[in-house]
């Protein structure tokens, strides 16, 4: 165990913030599984990272290694599919990095019927992390991070609220509302997580990687508004009113590669612990998202972790 790579799957990584966090974590030597939705996107990523990591190690000794395998996080069954292809290569996970997601858009659904943004952003990654979470205790010093967002921060969330917002209508959708709402779940997430699996072997952190100039900045936007603005943000990375991805990935990274590790459970923000929406801290809240959402993964099969 100890002469392997360590290896960690980051969803969404055939681009911005993932795909940099996979190229700062080869580099380091990691083994980084890029899961994907685009099979070409997914499979381009990773000849551009092996092409990266050959250069900058021909002789092989510490190079790192990029693999490509296909994840819908918006289909529960794309999440199976994936861990049983990840349990015939890997008998361990040391990181899991949820980052992959939408933001705003017009109103859809899942292939299993909730709303876009809840499960892609949040559901789906709670099943990727309970399918994960025997290869994650096998590493003894296994981290997750979810790349969550200051817009949580605005969120609201009524006690009571959480079946509407997985079961959103369109007459009822605000996709800004959802939006800050599955990244309030996300810090939810970490913090219960934290308290019910955390450990010196398995950590919890919510990261908001900074306004990045990323596809998913623009994607709320029509075809023309992207052309148009596009250059702006380009402009406006260069004069450091947005992020790059690279600075972005540096904050998703920095929880995984922090020695000693840091305090779990918590959200980090600017590269500091910040304190998270309120709301993320009311037990009852907490215990009510952790209930329902269980709830709805065993319908398809999945139980809550045990420890």
């Amino acid at each position: 165990m100890e002469d392997r790579r360590k290896i960690c799957v980051i969803t969404g990584a055939n681009k911005g913030i993932g795909y940099e966090a996979a190229l700062t974590l080869g580099l380091m030597g990691w083994e980084v599984v890029l899961a994907c939705r685009s099979f070409a996107h997914g499979n381009q990523a990773v000849m551009a990272l092996n092409s990266i990591f050959r250069q900058t190690d021909p002789g092989g000794k510490t190079q790192g290694l990029a693999v490509f395998m296909e994840l819908d996080l918006a289909s529960i069954a794309s999440v199976e599919t994936f861990v049983v292809g990840f349990k015939k290569r890997y008998p361990v996970c040391d990181a899991l990095i949820c980052n992959a997601g939408v933001m705003g858009g017009p109103y859809s659904q899942t292939v299993d019927g909730f709303e876009r943004q809840f499960g892609v952003n949040y559901l789906g990654h709670v099943a990727l992390f309970a399918r994960l979470f025997p290869f994650l205790r096998r590493s003894m010093d296994a981290r997750v991070v979810q790349v969550s967002s200051r817009a949580h921060e605005r969120a609201s969330l009524a006690e009571g609220e959480i079946q509407q917002v997985a079961h959103r209508s369109k007459e009822t959708y605000n996709p800004w509302k959802a939006y800050a709402q599955s990244k309030l779940l996300q810090v939810l997430f970490t913090q219960k997580a934290q308290e019910v699996y955390g450990s010196d072997a398995l950590r919890f952190y919510a990261v908001h990687p900074g306004v990045i100039a990323t596809d998913l900045l623009l994607s709320p936007l029509p075809a023309l508004a992207k052309t148009i603005l596009r250059p702006l943000a380009q402009a406006l990375t260069w004069l450091q009113v947005l992020q790059t991805p690279k600075k972005g990935a540096d904050s998703v990274t920095y929880p995984i590669l922090a020695s000693p590790p840091l305090l779990g459970g918590t959200y980090w923000a600017d590269g500091s612990i910040r304190d998270p929406n309120p709301l993320a801290q009311s037990t009852p809240l907490k215990d009510e998202v952790w209930n329902y959402t269980w709830d709805l993964l065993r319908s398809f099969g999945i139980q809550a972790p045990i420890v």
